[in-house]
Parts: structure tokens; sequence; C-alpha cells
């Protein structure tokens, strides 16, 4: 979503619908008459405070999804990063060769997904550079073959994160043409309609109270409706999920080159501990 765009949603929803709604407000209050419309206070509570009720569990429930669904895509990126250091961690306990080319598929896979696909997925597209940089990988694994139980069962360790990796970008990448469904906004917008519409029809007798009243009760359906927008789509929305988690593995990254051993600890559970403690 452009910056245009999402202006012209803050403005219509935060600004533009509390002024209609107060305006709806008073216009019918002239055209109908405050004692007319007081009259019916009674009888149009009851059926407002149903109206109002379905309406918030409806709002909030679906604000609570999204949100839910934004904080999924989060941690999966962050797994995805984690996956990506335990394989530059593990990779340690081969042989020079096999190492430095796990190093180099690892670090340009990081740099790819960074430069190339948080761009590309803000546009609802995918990287074709950051699946060439993946399959590599996969490949530098598929022609190395352990040849002692300690390789063999790092080898293992590394297969494991390197499955763990794909999902994670698998679903990282489904979430990003992910929204709600059309029906879902239909009844959001048509209850949003008749929740502040019905306020019309009460008589006050201030007219400047219920302009007041109504403009508020809009402007809170209007936050929570573009809170819903901002974090539909977690990669391309208002509010998106940024690649912190890969910037920090590429300094532990940096980090580990200097300090790492030829040789790890003598078992996947040990390098786990240590890669922890980084």
């Amino acid at each position: 979503m452009s910056n245009v765009e999402t202006w012209f949603w803050i403005l219509l929803l935060v600004l533009a619908l509390p002024a209609i709604a107060a305006a709806g407000a008073l216009l019918v209050r002239n055209a109908v008459g405050p004692d007319v419309l007081a009259h019916h206070n009674n009888v149009a509570g009851y059926i407002y405070g149903v109206i109002g009720v379905v309406y918030a569990v409806l709002l909030g429930f679906t604000a609570i999804v999204v949100w839910e669904e934004f904080r999924n895509a989060q941690e999966g990126v962050e797994r995805e990063a984690d996956a990506l250091a335990d394989l530059y961690r593990d990779a340690q306990n081969f042989p020079p060769e096999v190492r430095e080319q796990v190093a180099l598929r690892v670090r340009a896979y990081a740099r790819t997904v960074i430069e190339k696909e948080w761009p590309a997925m803000a546009e609802g597209q995918s990287s074709a550079e950051t699946w060439a940089e993946y399959e590599q990988l996969w490949r530098s694994y598929d022609a190395f073959t352990p040849h002692e139980d300690h390789q063999r069962a790092w080898y293992a360790e590394s297969i494991r994160q390197l499955n763990a990796l794909g999902d994670e970008r698998r679903d990282r990448l489904l979430r990003v043409r992910s929204h709600l469904p059309t029906v879902i906004w239909s009844v959001l917008l048509a209850g949003g309609v008749v929740t502040i519409g019905f306020t019309f029809f009460f008589g006050t007798q201030n007219p400047r109270a219920q302009g007041l009243m109504t403009a508020a009760l809009a402007f809170t359906i209007g936050v929570v409706l573009l809170s819903i927008l901002a974090l539909e789509q977690p990669f391309a929305g208002i509010t998106r999920v940024h690649p912190e988690a890969f910037h920090q593995v590429e300094k532990i990254f940096g980090a580990w080159n200097g300090r790492l051993p030829d040789v790890g600890a003598a078992s996947p559970s040990a390098g786990r501990r240590h890669s922890a403690r980084q």
C-alpha cells in the first residue's frame, strides 16, 4: 500500500467519517425535529443496544483475528532467520570446503531476502533471486556425504533446519497475499453504516451534544477499521513486518566469522546451546 493510499484511508476513516456522521445526525434532526425524535428514544434505545453489541462483537473479533495473523507472520520471519543462523553455526562441523560453501549461500540468502524479496513482497510478489539462492543452498548439502558419526549427526540436524527454513519461507510468501474475505469487509462496512446511522434517530435537547456523540462513535469505529486495514496484509499493508530478524542474523554472521572454531561441539544439542547463548 502506497503512502497516498495510506493517507487516503487515514483521512477518510479518522477525519471524514466523524464529520460526515455528525453532519448526518444534524440534518436528520433538522428535517424531522428533535421533539419527534425524542418520543422514540426509549424504543430506539433497546434496538440500538442489540445492534451495538452485535457490531461490537464482530468488530472486536475481526481485529483480534487480524492481529493474531500479523503476530504469527512476524514470528514466522523470526523462525526463518533462526533456522538460517543455525545452518551457519552447524556447518562449522563439516569439512572446510563444505563449511565455506554453506556460509556463502546462507549469507547470500539473507542478503537477497532483505534487498530483493522484502520490496517484492510489498507488491504482492516473491523474488526469483531468493528462490535461486535457496536452491543453491540445498545443492550444497545434496553434494556433501558425511563419512563419520559426528558429521552425520550434524548433517541430519542441518537437513531438519533446512526443511524448516523452506517451510517458513513458503508460509511467509503465502501470507503476502492474505487478506480478509470480501464478505467480512462487506459486513463490517454495512454494520458500521447501520450502527452510526441509527444514532441519527435519537433526539436530544442540545444539537451540539448529539453531533459530538455521533462523531465520537464514528471516530471509534473508524479507528478500529483503520487498525484492521493496517494489519490485514502483514507484508504490504499500512503496518508491515520488517526484516529486522535477518538484519540481526547478518550481524551474528559477522560476529561468528572470526570466532568460530573449525570443529564444533561434540553433538547437535551442545551446538544448539552455544548458538542460543549468542
